[in-house]
C-alpha cells in the first residue's frame, strides 16, 4: 500500500490537481495553555490506487484533545469578480477548492489526487507545559500502518487571554428556517438558532445580530424576507404595546452560547435609510404590516413608532441580562448620495439611542468627520485614513468590495491571506470586526433560496465564500468550513498579540509585526511563513 502523509500548517488549501511535496512540512510548532492549534495532513497515493479505506488514528498525550476533519472540496464558479487585477488567488478561474469541514476519522484515498485533512489541537488552560510529539497514522481496517508523519507541538507557560475583539458576523434567523424547512420560532427553530449561535461564539464571533424586527439587509426593494421579528407588536385604537417574551428568549439563548454583546438590527433600509424595515403588527385585530418599503424613514408615524418602541425595548435588553452590552444601528452602507437622508432618519432617535455605540458600515470618511456617524464600522481598503487619525473605537469590516489588495475570506484566497487579518487588526487598534454573512443562504436581494454545498457566490453575487461561513449540517448543526477555521486562527493570533502589549508594550509588539515586513491594510507577505514566524516568536516572548 503507497500512501503518502505529509503533516502542513493550518493555513494550507491542497488543490487536488496539487504535487504534495510543494507543501512545506510542518514538523514543530508552539502554543500556548488555552490555544488552539491547527495543522493538515496532505495524502496522496499514486495513480491506480483507489478506494483505499483507510483510518485516521492520533497518537499522543494531547489525543483527547484533537478533532479531525476531512477537507471537501467544492464547486467555485466565481473565485473573484472578472475585473479584478489581483493576482493573490488560487484560481484563474473556476474550478473545484477545499472548504467543507466533515468530522471523520475514515477517508478514502484516490489514486493521483491530493487530499486534506484539518487537525485541531485545543490545548487546555491548565496543561503541563513541555513537548507533545503529535504522531497522525493512516491504517487499513486490520490496524496496519499505511502512512504516518508526526509533529512536536511545545506548549508554552503562559495562558492565552480571553478574546477581547469585538465580532459579529450576521446571524440570519430566516436562512434557518427557509433551508430546513421549519415554521419561524417554532421549538426546532428556536434550536436551530441556538446550535448555530453556539458554533458562533464557539468560533470566535461574540456579538449576534438580534433581529428585533426583520433585519432590512440584502433585500430587493419592494420584496421581504421571511419575517423574525422578535417583538410582537399590537396597535389598539392607535395605542402601541409590545411584546418581549420571544426577545427574552433570545437573549436567554445569546447568553447561555457566551454571547457578549448584542447588536440590534438596523432601524432603516440599507444603502441609504429611506425607508422602514418590515414590521408586522396586530393592528385592530388583524395582522399585517405596519410599516416597510411604502413607509419614509422620517415619516411622523413611523418615527413616533419608534420613540414609542426604543425606550422599553432598552429597558427589557437591561432586564435580560445585556446591559451595557448591546449597541444600534441606523442603515448599514451608506453613501454620500443619500446623506441627508441619513441624517434625517436617525435625527429622529438619535436622543433615544445615544447612551449606547451606533455603528454603520461605510466607505467614506466623511461621515464620521461630519459628526454623521461617530461610531464607524470603516471597510478595510478603505480604513487608512480612519486609522492615521486614530479614530477612538474603530470597527472594520470586509465584505464582497474588498477583493482586491486585502485580506478576505474567500475559497480562491490561500489560507494566509485570511490569516492576517489577525495582525492587522491588532496593527490598526481595531476594536471590533464586522462580516456581513455567518450564514446567508439566499440569492442577491434575498430573491431564491440557494444550495450553499453547490453555490457559494449567491448566485453570481459575490465571489465564493462570501455570503456564508457555515454549512447546513443534516442533524440541524452548523458543518464548519476551512475558510472559517482560518479566520478562528487569526482571532487567534490577535489575542497573543494583546498578550504581549501586556507584557512588553505596544511598541515592542510593533516592532516584532514589522521586523521582516512593514504590514498594512493593503500590504501583506505573500507566503505562511511571515505568520508561523510571528506567531512562534510571541508564543515565545509570552512565555519567557
Amino acid at each position: 500500500m503507497s500512501v503518502t502523509l505529509r503533516l502542513t500548517s493550518g493555513m494550507t488549501k491542497a488543490l487536488l490537481q496539487d504535487e504534495i511535496g510543494s507543501f512545506a512540512a510542518c514538523t514543530a510548532s508552539t502554543a500556548l495553555c488555552g490555544d488552539r492549534f491547527y495543522f493538515c495532513g496532505l495524502y496522496t497515493a499514486p495513480v491506480g490506487h483507489s478506494g483505499l479505506r483507510l483510518h485516521v488514528r492520533v497518537r499522543s498525550a494531547l489525543k483527547k484533545y484533537v478533532n479531525v476533519y476531512r477537507v471537501e472540496h467544492v464547486p467555485v464558479r466565481l473565485p473573484f469578480y472578472p475585473d479584478s487585477t489581483d493576482d493573490d488567488y488560487l484560481l484563474k478561474g473556476p474550478g473545484l477548492l477545499p472548504d467543507l469541514l466533515v468530522p471523520a476519522r475514515v477517508v478514502m484515498v484516490q489514486g493521483g489526487l491530493l487530499q486534506q485533512l484539518l487537525f485541531e489541537v485545543r490545548v487546555p488552560k491548565d496543561m503541563t507545559p513541555g513537548a507533545y510529539p503529535v504522531t497522525v497514522a493512516l491504517t487499513d481496517d486490520a490496524g496496519k500502518i499505511a502512512a504516518k508523519a508526526t509533529l512536536t507541538l511545545e506548549v508554552l507557560n503562559a495562558v492565552l487571554p480571553e478574546q477581547e475583539l469585538t465580532v459579529t458576523e450576521w446571524f440570519h434567523g430566516d436562512c434557518l428556517a427557509t433551508y430546513y424547512r421549519t415554521k419561524v420560532f417554532s421549538a426546532r427553530h428556536w434550536r436551530l438558532m441556538e446550535d448555530y449561535i453556539k458554533t458562533a461564539v464557539d468560533t470566535g464571533i461574540n456579538c449576534i445580530l438580534t433581529p428585533v424586527f426583520t433585519p432590512p439587509l440584502d433585500t430587493a426593494v419592494g420584496g421581504e424576507r421571511p419575517t423574525v421579528q422578535l417583538i410582537d407588536v399590537t396597535r389598539e385604537n392607535g395605542v402601541y404595546t409590545f411584546g418581549f417574551e420571544k426577545l427574552k428568549r433570545f437573549c436567554e439563548i445569546c447568553r447561555r452560547a457566551g454571547v457578549k454583546e448584542l447588536e440590534i438590527s438596523h432601524f432603516f433600509t440599507q444603502w441609504g435609510a429611506e425607508h422602514a424595515p418590515k414590521i408586522m403588527a396586530t393592528v385592530d385585530g388583524k395582522y399585517r404590516r405596519l410599516f416597510g418599503w411604502e413607509t419614509d424613514s422620517s415619516g411622523p408615524e413611523y418615527v413616533a413608532f419608534l420613540r414609542t418602541f426604543i425606550p422599553q425595548l432598552k429597558e427589557k435588553l437591561d432586564e435580560y441580562g445585556y446591559a451595557g452590552h448591546y449597541f444600534f444601528h441606523i442603515s448599514d452602507e451608506p453613501s454620500p448620495a443619500y446623506l441627508e437622508k441619513y441624517k434625517a432618519a436617525k435625527g429622529g432617535i438619535i436622543d433615544l439611542i445615544s447612551d449606547h455605540p451606533v455603528r454603520d458600515a461605510l466607505s467614506n470618511y466623511e461621515f464620521y468627520t461630519s459628526g454623521v456617524v461617530k461610531n464607524p464600522v470603516a471597510a478595510t481598503n478603505h480604513a487608512d485614513e480612519f486609522i492615521k487619525n486614530k479614530v477612538p473605537g474603530l470597527w472594520l469590516y470586509y465584505c464582497c468590495g474588498q477583493n482586491k489588495l486585502v485580506s478576505n475570506r474567500f475559497y480562491a484566497m490561500p489560507g494566509y491571506r485570511t490569516r492576517i487579518l489577525g495582525a492587522q487588526l491588532y496593527k490598526a487598534e481595531a476594536a471590533g470586526f464586522l462580516q456581513w454573512g455567518y450564514n446567508f443562504w439566499y440569492s442577491r436581494y434575498s430573491l431564491d433560496e440557494i444550495n450553499p454545498f453547490v453555490i457559494n457566490d449567491g448566485d453570481y453575487f459575490t465571489p465564493a465564500g462570501d455570503p456564508f461561513a457555515v454549512y447546513p449540517g443534516q442533524d440541524g448543526k452548523p458543518l464548519l468550513s476551512l475558510r472559517h477555521i482560518q479566520f478562528v486562527q487569526a482571532l487567534l493570533d490577535e489575542r497573543a498579540l494583546r498578550l504581549a502589549e501586556r507584557k512588553f508594550g505596544r511598541e515592542k509588539v510593533l516592532a516584532e509585526i514589522d521586523r521582516d515586513y512593514r504590514l498594512e491594510l493593503n500590504d501583506y507577505p505573500k507566503n505562511e511563513n511571515y505568520i508561523l514566524a510571528l506567531r512562534d516568536r510571541v508564543n515565545r516572548m509570552v512565555a519567557d
